[in-house]
């Protein structure tokens, strides 16, 4: 399987974890691996790792999402027979409808 990354997915991860580091540096070292241990979880197991994405008319079964444990975000990503592709790290208050404009069609 091919493994993508949007180009904005890095500094998503970044942004967040620069946050949480500024708050506490073991907080900001405990939401990356937090990340690190959903992509992990998400490549092993791509299409059980997360939900699909409901727009609220239909669902997107080829975008899902995979939500952080301890702290309010969830992965978006890609899913396709020969693909996978890290779209985002979003605050689980976003509406992920906005966020497949990151998504190849």
């Amino acid at each position: 399987m091919n493994i993508r990354y949007h180009p904005d997915f890095p500094s998503d991860i970044n942004r967040q974890t620069a946050v949480y580091g500024g708050i506490s540096p073991r907080l900001g070292q405990r939401f990356r691996e937090e990340v690190d241990q959903a992509m992990a979880a998400i490549i092993a197991e791509p299409a059980g790792a997360g939900h699909f994405v409901n727009t609220g008319s239909k669902i997107v079964r080829e975008v899902r999402r995979r939500n952080l444990s301890s702290f309010p975000f969830f992965i978006l990503y890609g899913l396709a027979p020969d693909w996978l592709v890290f779209g985002s790290l979003i605050p689980s208050t976003s509406d992920p409808v906005k966020w497949l404009e990151r998504f190849p069609a």
